[in-house]
């Protein structure tokens, strides 16, 4: 039996800036008793500041269960647009398997395609492994930490530049069900160039959901994250704030 999640729509209130690291621990499906889950969604934001800035987004996912196996796959497509200029694009496809060992242990092997054009990312293949530790699981709170090793390469066609790079990719994640209708999530990334610890990169996520009904949810978030390798004239630390009310079905 197939659980389909529909957002048709979900206004931001307020967005600033973009980031560049994909958050895939916060696109994990809560729920392990089904075989086949799926969600969609449909977003549209709207930011005025000092310029008026609009975004439009379509993103889904796909998850597969087995006994001790999972594969998930996970797409995200927005389009950005300040003032009068053209659109710009800004996304991910994201392949996970995770493979339980035993006790706590998990094993996981991932690829991923990244694009930022607002920030000059024309491309970012990636390609690693690592292990998965759940240190608590409860019904109302979640912990796990995890490492990978992955390779990296990036394409930055304004200024003809590209990386080829190995780096290490650790994180820690929490959620807390804070009361039936109210949770929250935290989770922090560290993704330090191998050999080379200067240039690394750390993000951090929060997000605080309140569901006013069963099929009606506002969301806070706050996306933060500083790359001490940006392309010439993008700033090192950019950040984003999203309030959104989603249409649950």
């Amino acid at each position: 039996m197939c659980r389909w999640t529909f957002i048709p729509i979900a206004i931001a209130l307020n967005s600033v800036a973009l980031g560049q690291v994909v958050n895939i621990e916060s696109k994990r499906f809560a729920d392990d008793t089904m075989k086949w889950s799926a969600q969609a969604g449909v977003k549209f934001n709207v930011a005025e500041n000092t310029q008026r800035s609009i975004s439009l987004g379509l993103n889904g996912s796909v998850r597969y269960v087995q006994d001790i196996h999972r594969v998930f796959f996970i797409s995200d497509l927005s389009l950005d647009r300040v003032e009068e200029n053209a659109y710009q694009n800004t996304g991910f496809q994201h392949v996970r398997y995770n493979r339980h060992l035993g006790g706590r242990w998990h094993g996981e092997a991932f690829t991923q395609l990244q694009y930022n054009k607002p920030l000059r990312i024309d491309e970012r293949w990636l390609l690693g492994a690592g292990p998965r530790y759940v240190f608590h699981r409860s019904e109302d709170l979640r912990a796990a930490l995890g490492t990978a090793l992955m390779a990296e390469y990036e394409v930055d066609r304004v200024n003809d530049l590209y990386y080829s790079d190995l780096r290490s990719s650790s994180y820690v994640s929490l959620g807390w069900n804070m009361e039936n209708n109210v949770q929250f999530t935290l989770i922090l990334y560290y993704q330090p160039k191998v050999g080379e610890i200067n240039d690394h990169r750390i993000a951090i996520e929060s997000q605080l959901r309140i569901r006013a009904t069963r099929r009606i949810a506002f969301d806070t978030r706050f996306n933060m994250q500083r790359d001490t390798r940006m392309a010439p004239g993008i700033p090192e630390l950019n950040y984003r704030w999203e309030n959104v009310l989603s249409f649950l079905f």
